[in-house]
């Protein structure tokens, strides 16, 4: 009869195991599981701020004074809140209805759309 070969089988070590933690992310790291959620970050609103306008002497907001309404928009051009303006609910809606005003007279621009 022929020879049989023997061979030797050594048993796994903890070498020879794939480990997974070596290749995951930062996003997979932050997965949230099921049933529960991301807690949202809450902002940040300031209170108890002076009406800018109602201190300045301010009695009616015109829609010409485009320096003063830039105060009040962002960047992107979109109309600031009352809380983080500060602004009275008065003046509110005398500076949104004048700078809608001046967005209509192109004096300034519509919100950005990126």
């Amino acid at each position: 009869m022929a020879e049989i070969e023997k061979k030797i089988v050594t048993p796994p070590t903890l070498d020879d195991v794939f480990d997974d933690r070596s290749v995951t992310t930062d996003e997979e790291e932050t997965h949230v599981p099921y049933g529960k959620k991301k807690q949202r970050r809450k902002r940040k609103i300031i209170l108890n701020l002076k009406c800018p306008l109602c201190e300045s002497g301010v009695k009616i907001v015109s829609y010409k004074d485009v320096y003063q309404l830039k105060k009040f928009t962002s960047v992107r051009g979109k109309i600031i809140s009352t809380e983080k303006s500060g602004a009275c609910s008065a003046h509110q809606r005398q500076l949104t209805t004048a700078i809608k005003r001046a967005r209509y007279m192109a004096l300034l621009p519509y919100v950005a759309a990126e």
